[in-house]
């Protein structure tokens, strides 16, 4: 059901280097807080700034606050693709991805909307760029969002 944004079939580039978390905040704990030393583990210190891309959920901007929040506080920078002018541009300069979770559904159609599966594609494929991924996140990057548990409310082209 839908494009996604890795496969083990495209058989393309070299290594990839993908961390792929369930979900973002565990039950008493804090955004990313259970993971957050495997996050500066896998980015390490090559990684100045993350492209942060907040599209499964409604409220990109407080959305943007809480990831920036976290992301500062591990000492990477970060940029909310929502903000930029030329969304397709910010992916080809990224230095790693970090798609965050919400509705699948709206994620997917969003990244339709906005070109970006191929140019995400490309850069974690191909170029080599660290990608995570938490919840819908993770989901898009998988074979297939047919295990996702979110409902429906958006339909992606079919492709």
């Amino acid at each position: 059901m839908g494009a996604r944004l890795g496969s083990a079939r495209l058989g393309m580039g070299g290594p990839r280097r993908l961390l792929l978390i369930s979900n973002s905040t565990l039950h008493g704990g804090g955004y990313l807080g259970h993971c957050q030393q495997h996050i500066q583990s896998f980015l390490g210190q090559k990684v100045k700034r993350v492209l942060f891309i907040p599209y499964a959920l409604h409220d990109r901007d407080a959305y943007a606050r809480t990831a920036r929040e976290k992301f500062e506080s591990l000492g990477y920078g970060l940029d909310s693709i929502h903000e930029s002018c030329d969304p397709v541009e910010a992916v080809r300069k990224s230095e790693a991805i970090f798609i965050g979770g919400g509705n699948t559904f709206r994620l997917l159609k969003a990244l339709y909307d906005n070109s970006l599966i191929h140019e995400i594609r490309k850069r974690v494929l191909e170029d080599g760029i660290p990608y995570m991924g938490s919840s819908a996140g993770t989901n898009v990057a998988t074979i297939s969002i047919n295990t996702t548990n979110d409902i429906n409310t958006l339909l992606p082209p079919k492709t």
